[in-house]
């Protein structure tokens, strides 16, 4: 019965028009699948797989013809299937390819890019080998200046990063970005980088990582690439994480969630999100913390209940519950976290989910169920080999060792996490916990003014990197350290720690901190101390704080105000500008601390006795041989000595030997070497002309093959791409090249004039006619006419044009004979003369005396291999030409340039390098921020919130602009807008002045006005 409603419920089925509809998928051309293909590829740039798949089973549906497109869309498919994490599925899509037989009729870089991704599937199921032998072998088989080597090289970078072998992948995503550099691509240079970056945090290269990251970002521009702009921001949060700047990670992190949240990729949301909120715990901002981590959770779960990401947010909320004393919450979210991490066989995840277990029970007071998850994590992190996850392990150890009695255990487990530990920042925080863990065993054998230099050690640290929670327990620590050796000094910090735990809501440390301060009220007077034994401690302290130069000054600055009391302290650094820079200030406001260094700045060296005893303050500077000098202010300045009168000389030597070991080796993580930039024209075929891609190569080689002729010439080509130039170069290797060249613009007179202008008169011919004219033809006799802009030509004087091109005369105005004048005609034009014939706008018959041979300059973008040598030409010929000297350009300026659209081609690049050129000084760099405005805004990408959204271009654009309202007032709203319109209707008339004007209904002088107000350049 309920088959029979069913059958009664379908509709029926006209068979006629299904098969009819079948027969029109069938016949689908190749350039409709193509423009599909084209909206799939977008969609996927944008991380809309959702949205592309259907489009793509479209196409697949109807291609069976088209093996081509069939090819592409297989690719496509296999790409939005990668980024879905269906692997299998991905590598199912394309393995019909791998036979060398599958790819016979397919275009060659097709079949690169169906290799290229069919490695990468290997890779991402686990076969490495094969995907790596897969990509050499393509390498074998492909020229090195192959356009397609680019996307091999990345390939390659990708599947080595996934085993680890960081300088390996280094090396080729190098190579990578110097094979797209030759083309210009804008997606192939921001994945280099992108690469690059990558490679740099695994080596611990973490400035460096954010400069990449930062440059595959202008790269990007405006570009729709929102999912590789969430990944690149997410690592930049990264490398912060292992710098410890978790407000700037903050940031990142926000942005890479914004692009994430507009992507179908929810998995890479759950991620932003829980690393906001580890990063917002680290700060102190719990209850942030805890909704991030929530949002997390819930995007994990609704993707897959059970996903791999799973026990990453539920450790990270077991973790935020054990620092606020929720201890059954806590508890249930990591034994949760541990078990699915054990199920999915993560040994990273399950090794990281047991330690914070072991930390939730040491935090219980529970150290014998802490050592069990602590060795099972030390097994795994031995197993992995992961050195950081080793001496996380062995702190854990360490502490439920001591926790338990076992001193012994302990300190063998601190000496090993010495030896493990390295003086990177990525190991500052490890560097911390083991500092905090050696006070705690110096407490447990009584040595508490040992303690305090490692309390005092751990609190540097975590203040630096702005772990708050981490502080305020280092801070009790070495107030339970005071208590028993300086008590005076006892009640600052634990009255910090106080604090901070109560602003956190941290219920456990809350009340062991109540409890120190109330032990401390029942402490009687200070002991005697043995000071040579703490000025021991102190250097060995200041000794072991070389991981920065900032570190070290901070802990420079603690020990003197600890071991002095003085009221003030205040650490200054000089700035490139003559300025003095705030390193560290205590006992006063930064507003405080910031006057005092401007007036320090101000004072002369002579006047230094006076600033002193105005202030009361004494002035200790700091030098070495390879850093930049540093100014201690101590006040009272009868404090800058050490209790019983010892120097603070001892403490000063060491930190300056460590300003050296610092500046060494910042210098050789860094670099002394920088490539050369410098690039020479070289000599070319053509006088004037700077060349070396395939379609300017063609364009000389034709340009010599007339050399010998007089034929005319029609040069055509975009505005500024250098058609006068051609004609120069046509003229420089003809037999004409001693006689004159004329160049004569058909736009640049009125048009009732031009016929005077050109063929000239006699006086009298008309009313203002007072002498004879022989006009520009005359004048070019002997030599060659260039006529620019002859597509502008006026209609009635075409036709005497034609006769001159004809018959070798003219007839000027006022004239009763014809003239014989010896001219060759070279002629230019950036408009479609054909389309200008059929509409009757240009007459036929002169047009093919025109096109007898026809040279196309191809635009800027066609030829971008030409740009750094143009470049590098340009800097040196301003440079020259306005007396700067060793003037030069970043790497990153010129990959900017390389991916600019340059609707003005060639004039409007060396206006740009004439314009920053003017503006250097002597020996200056040439960087991305100082590139022109309109440069730079191409270099950033689209802001995801806060925008105004779909205002027309056009009336038949479909495309719209966002203008960010962030900090913007009405009036600079309505400029970026205006600003913006007349940018894309450049770039869509190819920077034609007249038709971007006739478009935007302004005049050509209204346009040139607001192009001034704009800065932006006219050829733009």
């Amino acid at each position: 019965m309920s088959k029979e409603n069913s059958h009664r419920k379908q509709p029926v089925v006209d068979l006629e028009r299904a098969r009819a509809e079948l027969r029109s998928r069938g016949k689908a051309s190749a350039e409709e699948l193509s423009r599909e293909l084209e909206v799939v590829r977008d969609l996927l740039d944008r991380g809309l797989t959702g949205e592309a798949r259907p489009h793509l089973n479209s196409v697949l549906a109807r291609a069976t013809n088209h093996p081509v497109v069939l090819a592409e869309a297989r690719c496509s498919l296999s790409i939005a299937l990668e980024m879905q994490g269906q692997y299998r599925e991905s590598l199912d899509a394309v393995a019909m390819y791998e036979p060398v037989e599958s790819r016979a009729k397919l275009d060659p870089a097709l079949g690169i890019r169906l290799r290229a991704q069919l490695a990468i599937a290997y890779n991402y199921n686990g076969d490495h080998p094969k995907a790596i032998t897969l990509l050499k072998s393509t390498l074998r088989e492909l020229p090195e200046d192959d356009a397609q080597v680019g996307a091999v090289y990345v390939a390659l970078a990708r599947v080595y990063r996934s085993i680890s072998e960081y300088p390996i992948a280094r090396d080729y995503s190098q190579r990578a970005l110097d094979c797209y550099r030759q083309s210009g691509d804008w997606r192939g240079m921001s994945e280099a980088y992108f690469g690059l970056a990558t490679a740099d945090i695994h080596e611990g290269q973490h400035e460096a990582a954010l400069e990449n990251y930062d440059q595959a970002i202008k790269l990007v521009g405006d570009h729709p690439a929102t999912l590789l702009l969430g990944k690149i921001y997410a690592n930049m949060a990264g490398a912060c994480w292992f710098l410890r700047r978790p407000h700037e990670g903050i940031r990142y992190l926000e942005k890479a969630i914004e692009y994430y949240e507009r992507t179908d990729n929810r998995t890479n949301a759950a991620d932003g999100y829980n690393n906001l909120g580890i990063n917002l715990v680290l700060i102190g901002q719990w209850d942030r913390a805890q909704d991030s981590l929530e949002r997390a959770l819930s995007i994990a779960t609704d993707v897959d209940d059970r996903g791999a990401e799973i026990p990453m947010i539920l450790d990270s909320l077991g973790e935020l519950h054990t620092l606020r004393g929720n201890f059954d919450e806590a508890i249930d979210y990591l034994s949760r976290a541990v078990a699915l991490a054990s199920e999915k066989g993560n040994r990273w995840y399950e090794g990281q989910t047991r330690r914070t277990l072991g930390r939730c029970y040491l935090a219980m007071g529970r150290s014998d169920d802490a050592l069990t998850p602590a060795q099972r994590a030390m097994e795994l992190a031995q197993e992995i080999g992961d050195r950081q996850a080793t001496c996380e392990s062995l702190l854990l150890l360490s502490e439920a060792s001591l926790a338990r009695g076992d001193e012994q255990e302990c300190d063998r487990n601190l000496q090993a996490v010495l030896k493990l530990v390295n003086d990177s920042q990525a190991d500052m925080h490890i560097a911390g916990e083991a500092q905090r863990v050696h006070g705690l065993l110096e407490m447990a054998r009584s040595e508490a003014a040992s303690a305090a230099q490692h309390f005092g050690r751990s609190v540097s640290i975590f203040d630096l990197i702005g772990d708050r929670y981490r502080s305020a327990r280092a801070h009790y620590e070495l107030g339970r350290a005071y208590i028993i050796t300086q008590p005076e000094r006892a009640e600052e910090h634990l009255t910090r720690a106080l604090n901070i735990f109560r602003e956190l809501g941290a219920r456990v440390d809350i009340e062991r901190a109540e409890k120190a301060a109330v032990e401390l009220t029942a402490v009687g007077p200070e002991q005697r101390k043995q000071r040579d034994t703490v000025v021991q401690l102190l250097t060995l302290r200041l000794a072991e704080a070389v991981a920065s130069r900032e570190l070290l000054l901070r802990e420079l600055a603690a020990v003197i105000r600890q071991e002095t009391n003085c009221q003030r302290l205040v650490v200054f650094e000089p700035e490139a500008d003559g300025n003095q820079r705030v390193v560290i200030a205590h006992g006063c406001e930064k507003e405080a601390a910031e006057k005092l260094a401007q007036n320090f700045a101000a004072i002369k060296e002579t006047d230094r006795a006076k600033f002193c005893a105005k202030r009361d303050v004494a002035l200790i500077d700091l030098r070495s041989d390879n850093a930049k000098p540093a100014t201690l202010l101590i006040s009272p300045r009868d404090r800058a000595v050490l209790p019983g009168g010892l120097s603070l000389d001892p403490l000063l030597r060491v930190v300056e030997l460590g300003m050296d070991v610092c500046a060494l080796r910042e210098r050789t993580r860094t670099g002394d070497g920088a490539e050369d930039q410098s690039a020479s024209a070289g000599a070319s075929l053509m006088p004037g002309f700077i060349h070396s891609s395939p379609a300017m190569t063609r364009l000389v080689e034709e340009v010599h093959k007339i050399r010998s002729s007089d034929v005319t010439v029609l040069v055509t080509g975009e505005s500024g791409t250098g058609k006068e130039l051609v004609a120069r170069a046509i003229h420089a290797l003809s037999t004409r090249r001693d006689k004159i060249f004329v160049p004569f613009n058909c736009t640049a007179v009125p048009k009732e004039l031009s016929e005077g202008y050109l063929f000239g008169y006699r006086r009298g011919a008309f009313t203002g006619a007072v002498k004879d004219s022989e006009g520009v033809i005359r004048s070019a006799a002997g030599g060659t006419l260039f006529l620019d802009e002859v597509g502008d030509l006026p209609l009635d004087v075409q036709p005497k044009l034609l006769r001159f091109l004809q018959e070798g005369e003219i007839q000027p105005l006022g004239e009763q004979r014809p003239i014989k004048v010896d001219v060759r005609i070279i002629a230019a034009t950036n408009t479609d003369l054909e389309d200008m014939v059929a509409n009757g706008r240009f007459r036929e018959d002169l047009y093919y005396r025109l096109n007898v041979i026809r040279l196309r300059v191809p635009p800027l973008r066609e030829r971008r291999s030409e740009i750094p040598t143009m470049v590098n030409y340009y800097v040196n010929h301003y440079s020259a030409k306005f007396g700067r000297r060793d003037v030069q350009i970043t790497p990153q300026a010129v990959d900017l340039l390389m991916v600019a659209d340059w609707p003005g081609n060639v004039r409007q690049l060396c206006n740009e390098i004439q314009r920053v050129v003017a503006r250097a000084e002597d020996g200056s760099v040439i960087t991305p921020e100082q590139l022109s405005p309109e440069l730079r805004r191409m270099s950033a990408p689209v802001t995801p919130p806060g925008s105004v959204t779909s205002i027309g271009i056009g009336a038949s654009s479909s495309g719209s602009l966002n203008v960010p309202l962030d900090n913007l007032t009405l009036a600079d709203a309505i400029a970026e807008v205006e600003r913006r319109l007349i940018a894309e209707a450049l770039r869509k008339h190819n920077g034609n002045i007249s038709r971007a004007a006739r478009e935007l209904g302004l005049t050509r002088r209204g346009l040139y006005l607001k192009l001034n107000r704009h800065e932006i350049s006219a050829s733009a």
